[in-house]
């Protein structure tokens, strides 16, 4: 049984990390992100250690959300527990970023979940997870413009994500909706037990629904620079 273990975020707009002991939450924290995400992930978890004064081979697992969301932030993380993983002999896993989001609504009337994370000004990726935090229409990335086809009622939803409210107003959307900038530490906890439970491990690769931004320049193709 897995009762120690870490969790990583790093996939929205801050640093989310948890460690649990025996099954229990011992240390949480949540940083904004700047530039240098490797610096911050590598400081926290130092500051983390020198704190709780932990020795990382009590560690069972080691757990990364695995997007979507921000590429650099997601490589970082995976970079971390992969090196982790290969130094300390360590099980790592990956987890849902649309998941950790959905969870992060305390679902007291057992409606569908609507998770978003904002990719760019008229993207979105999204995700439905029924009442029971079951995916039902897998992730997938949406232009606004664009009429977005719904799997049940939108009486039936709860929109939870980042920048909720330009999506809400582009599908019409006047329900329930709760703005977050990151997964709560305790929906990161909930999703890496739910792993733990069914024994259910996803590889800890990148989640990608869109090409990265950076091109090769269009000169490239008939003038190589490297030859």
């Amino acid at each position: 049984m897995y009762l120690n273990f870490i969790v990583l975020d790093l996939s929205l707009s801050h640093l989310v990390i948890l460690l649990a002991h025996n099954n229990k939450v011992v240390y949480k924290n949540k940083i904004a992100l700047k530039r240098d995400r490797a610096g911050i992930l590598f400081n926290s978890i130092q500051s983390m250690i020198s704190e709780l004064n932990l020795n990382l081979s009590d560690l069972d697992i080691l757990f990364s959300t695995i997007g979507p969301g921000n590429f650099n932030g997601i490589r970082v993380s995976l970079s971390f527990v992969k090196g982790f993983a290969i130094t300390n002999n360590t099980q790592i896993a990956g987890l849902s970023s649309l998941e950790a989001i959905s969870r992060s609504f305390f679902n007291n009337n057992k409606k569908n979940i609507f998770s978003i994370i904002k990719a760019s000004p008229n993207f979105y990726y999204i995700e439905f997870f029924n009442q029971f935090n079951k995916s039902i229409v897998p992730p997938r990335l949406i232009n606004i413009d664009e009429e977005i086809e719904l799997p049940v009622s939108i009486n039936d939803i709860v929109l939870v994500g980042n920048d909720v409210e330009i999506l809400a107003k582009n599908i019409n959307f006047h329900g329930e909706m709760y703005s977050i900038d990151s997964p709560t530490p305790e929906s990161l906890f909930y999703t890496a037990k739910d792993a733990i439970v069914s024994s259910h491990f996803t590889e800890p690769n990148p989640i990608y629904l869109r090409e990265v931004n950076a091109q090769k320049p269009s000169t490239w193709k008939n003038n190589p620079i490297i030859k």
